[in-house]
């Protein structure tokens, strides 16, 4: 007869994993029920992330779509409104009442005009010219400010001139009928 050793002490705990354990089976089959619901949400928000970063791009390639039909339209439309800008302009300066504006600087025949530039988008003349002394030109100045014609005048150098006399640079800005009608009046320097 052989010797059968027998251990009357259960060895199976409750922490011991077993398969053929009924708490073990159980366990590992709530585990397994819990974790569908949780793969399942985290599928479904996975799927609404791609669902969104799709919807982003759709949008962003709507948008840039949009932005480029713009732009074209505006390039499109921009020369048309320059050039009109610039008819509107034209006519407009056409349209000053130059035999005023000069007759205004020659009614005062004492200085010798040596330069006329015209900027209407200010609204203003700029002058060079020859004076024989320094009371001939605070006269000269004086005469044309009193003109209708000019709104102010600003005296922007004055020096001896080598062939006699006084050079000097002034500003004359056009009064409100004499200028453009969208030239900004000029405040004082």
């Amino acid at each position: 007869m052989k010797l059968m050793m027998i251990d009357f002490a259960d060895q199976r705990s409750v922490w011991r994993w077993d398969w053929r354990m009924r708490g073990t089976q159980l366990g590992i089959a709530f585990t397994l029920l819990a974790g569908v619901p949780g793969f399942l949400t985290v599928e479904r928000v996975l799927q609404v992330r791609r669902d969104l970063e799709q919807a982003r791009v759709a949008q962003a390639a709507r948008v840039d779509a949009s932005e480029q039909r713009a732009r074209s339209e505006r390039s499109r439309l921009q020369p048309m409104a320059e050039e009109a800008q610039l008819l509107r302009q034209s006519m407009l300066q056409r349209a000053q009442p130059w035999e005023e504006i000069f007759r205004a600087f020659e009614r005062v025949p004492q200085a010798r005009l040596q330069s006329f530039e015209p900027d209407l988008a200010r609204g203003v003349v700029k002058v060079q010219a020859n004076m024989a002394d320094v009371a001939g030109l605070q006269e000269y100045l004086r005469s044309l400010h009193g003109s209708p014609v000019f709104a102010r005048l600003s005296l922007m150098r004055h020096e001896a001139a080598a062939e006699g006399g006084i050079n000097f640079h002034y500003e004359a800005q056009l009064a409100a009928p004499y200028r453009l009608p969208d030239a900004e009046p000029r405040s004082a320097p």
